[in-house]
């Protein structure tokens, strides 16, 4: 985990003074153990030890939580500023509490920390159906989301997050909020696997009943390939990241 202590040092870092912070690390043999001890006073609490995956990581953090608001995030991102957290608690009782609420983030270069894009998700019930999924360094959500519709399915390799998601995405008050939260660096897993990826988000919206029929499936995966290879075509044309920085810019 190479960038593990910024992201250790941007949350330690927050003004936000009733803050818990909980570290699930997979056993690692890379170092990462030393970086947690060397802030353990600054740390809530930290378990080291093999994990059946992502989900599986993500429950043992919630089983330990005590907090109202819970936000995941992982190794390789970094809350955007110092106060972030004092703006999103302003921001949870300005809109009286919301089951989540989520902000905005940066996508940086993996390795050299560049900036690539700055992503605003607008949420809508059509982009869920098509594996829209609010990234979760960027979204506060209240324990009562759990206890209504439960913890992470650790069948689930990548969509994880979407699956749970689905649970009550559709009928909980979700809000947005025009704020930086976090900087998130490309290469996540979801991009290494675009077929599992896919099949998982396949299995997510039959699981939820979401998906009746072949038809249905069958205009999912469509839409899946198409942009596949607009993808491609624009990589091979030098113009993905252009695209991607005008979609920002337009806020579409």
């Amino acid at each position: 985990m190479p960038f593990f202590e910024q992201t250790v040092d941007s949350v330690l870092g927050q003004s936000y003074s009733n803050l818990e912070y909980i570290v699930i690390d997979g056993g690692s043999t890379d170092g990462t153990l030393d970086t947690i001890k060397l802030h353990e006073a600054g740390i809530t609490k930290w378990i080291s030890e093999k994990d059946e995956g992502i989900a599986d990581a993500f429950n043992k953090g919630m089983s330990l939580a005590a907090g109202d608001y819970i936000m995941f995030l992982n190794a390789d991102d970094i809350l955007a500023t110092p106060d972030v957290l004092v703006e999103l608690v302003e921001k949870i009782i300005e809109y009286e509490y919301p089951v989540m609420i989520y902000g905005d983030f940066n996508i940086l270069k993996r390795d050299t920390a560049d900036f690539l894009y700055h992503g605003m998700i607008k949420l809508s019930h059509k982009g869920m159906m098509y594996g829209q999924v609010l990234p979760h360094p960027c979204l506060l959500t209240h324990r009562a989301y759990f206890e209504k519709y439960g913890s992470f399915d650790t069948s689930y390799r990548i969509a994880m997050d979407y699956e749970w998601f689905l649970r009550g995405g559709f009928v909980e008050r979700i809000v947005h909020v025009p704020l930086l939260v976090s900087n998130i660096r490309d290469g996540g897993i979801s991009t290494k696997d675009h077929g599992k990826a896919v099949n998982e988000i396949i299995a997510a919206l039959k699981k939820n009943n979401l998906i009746r029929s072949a038809l249905g499936e069958y205009k999912i995966r469509g839409y899946f390939f198409i942009r596949l290879m607009a993808r491609r075509l624009l990589n091979s044309l030098g113009l993905y990241k252009r695209f991607l920085a005008l979609r920002s810019k337009l806020k579409i």
